[in-house]
């Protein structure tokens, strides 16, 4: 009898430990999926992480938004919502700043309130976007290289964004290098 449960609280142990890794899995999908994608002008760094491998950090050419005076000085906020939209070439434009989540759309940014409040001087709010974007270690010096001319495809939906790739001359980064022959 003893032995029947012990498999059970095994078994859910189990399903517990695989539950959070595929829950993170499925968010960032689903954000894949139903998002919008948008293009930002980026500037490179290139980090070597010895647990994480080589990767490709980016900083965004735009990275912070005027902050309306009503919000200033408001000190209760816990978070503020940037709604997002496109220009002509498809390039992220940050349009209003909201104290509640937009219902017009599904494109917005949530920034949530630091322990000292929002990140933003001189009435300017910075944006928390992805900044890491992970590839061949072999590819990712080269990327380094090429990255001024680059641009992030950033995904956004209900208040979350997800970096979907880094594209040169409208293709993936990687598809960029196996094509050029870059050594």
């Amino acid at each position: 009898m003893r032995k029947k449960y012990l498999i059970i609280a095994f078994a859910c142990t189990v399903l517990v430990q695989l539950a959070f890794p595929l829950k993170m899995i499925f968010d960032r999908e689903l954000i894949l999926l139903k998002g919008e994608t948008f293009l930002m002008e980026i500037a490179p760094l290139d980090p070597y992480d010895a647990f994480r491998g080589r990767y490709v950090t980016i900083s965004y050419e735009n990275y912070s938004t005027p902050l309306p005076k009503k919000f200033e000085y408001i000190r209760d906020l816990k978070e503020l919502y940037i709604t997002v939209k496109k220009d002509e070439q498809g390039k992220l434009i940050y349009d209003q700043v909201t104290q509640y989540p937009p219902t017009h759309t599904n494109s917005y940014i949530k920034e949530e309130a630091e322990s000292y409040g929002f990140s933003y001087t001189e009435g300017e709010i910075w944006i928390d976007l992805p900044n890491r974007y992970y590839m061949n270690e072999n590819k990712a010096p080269l990327a380094e290289k090429l990255i001024e001319r680059a641009q992030a495809e950033i995904v956004i939906y209900k208040g979350k964004a997800v970096l979907k790739g880094i594209r040169i001359d409208g293709m993936p980064i990687e598809t960029y290098i196996k094509k050029t022959n870059l050594k």
